[in-house]
């Protein structure tokens, strides 16, 4: 059954759930002792189970994750497909973006991008020169899609204002413990102004461990028969214009969560999981909003 999409007022559309593909074959460099074979099957298997909406990036594992990547997808009829990646951050001058995207292309066996995204910004890096790199890609029929990822407001209206055509989407740290996106505004100004924000690591490594966590997840989950990652999934997705991205290697682990979509939270739990998941931190740990 194919997963639901979310639209902006512009004619974007994606699936509300997707997989991610960071620490799937190592983490800015390859991992050679992964068992490359497994994150593969695990990948195609998400396909055979509609999960078609794929984000990748040119630092994951060293440009290795989308050379396996266009392994994972090289059967599969690319209108079936719902492709991302990233253009890092230190390679963000006109010309790099041009030939990066080219070259995440050439990686991943494809001949366009869904959504292209700006990994994070960079000081050293005109934002003008960037997105007018940006635009020249969308009118080279190479990318669909212009995004940012980890953009605060302020450098997301200044990406807005150089960009010709929609910026779509910005990638950020977003789930029950870090609320980043909630707290700056952020979330608010993208919906106010037609751009999704795409929700990663969905699941904060401990965040399921503190009791006070364990308490309330068991309380809203078994109401709904529903695990503690379904329903931190669900909640994600329960916001408007948010969709998200989770990674895993099993196709148990890609069944469950899978299952978070065909559910959805009432007003109320909503509001207690917002409200009361304790330890909520406001700036990310991983990669602070800039």
């Amino acid at each position: 059954m194919q997963v639901p999409t979310k639209s902006l007022k512009n004619g974007f559309e994606m699936p509300m759930l997707g997989m991610g593909t960071w620490k799937m074959w190592g983490t800015t460099t390859r991992d050679r002792e992964n068992d490359d074979e497994q994150d593969i099957r695990a990948l195609k298997y998400a396909i055979s189970q509609w999960l078609t909406c794929i984000d990748s990036a040119e630092m994951y594992a060293g440009w290795y994750s989308e050379i396996l990547l266009g392994r994972a997808i090289e059967n599969t009829p690319r209108e079936e497909l719902f492709l991302s990646s990233k253009v890092r951050w230190d390679n963000c001058s006109y010309t790099a973006i041009k030939n990066a995207c080219r070259n995440s292309l050439d990686r991943l066996g494809v001949e366009y991008l869904d959504l292209y995204y700006i990994h994070w910004r960079d000081a050293r890096f005109s934002l003008k020169d960037a997105m007018r790199a940006m635009n020249e890609l969308v009118d080279e029929g190479l990318i669909r899609y212009i995004g940012v990822s980890n953009f605060s407001v302020e450098s997301l209206q200044e990406a807005q204002k150089h960009s010709e055509y929609p910026i779509v989407a910005n990638q950020v740290h977003f789930n029950l413990m870090y609320r980043e996106p909630e707290v700056s505004g952020l979330l608010e100004y993208c919906q106010q102004n037609d751009v999704m924000l795409v929700a990663w690591r969905p699941f904060e490594y401990g965040e399921f461990s503190i009791p006070e966590a364990q308490s309330l997840l068991d309380t809203v989950s078994q109401k709904y028969s529903v695990s503690h990652f379904q329903l931190a999934l669900n909640w994600i997705m329960n916001h408007e214009n948010v969709v998200t991205l989770f990674m895993s290697k099993t196709p148990e682990n890609i069944d469950e969560n899978i299952w978070s979509i065909w559910w959805k939270l009432d007003s109320k739990d909503h509001s207690a999981l917002s409200k009361n998941f304790p330890n909520q931190q406001s700036i990310s740990n991983a990669v602070p909003l800039w």
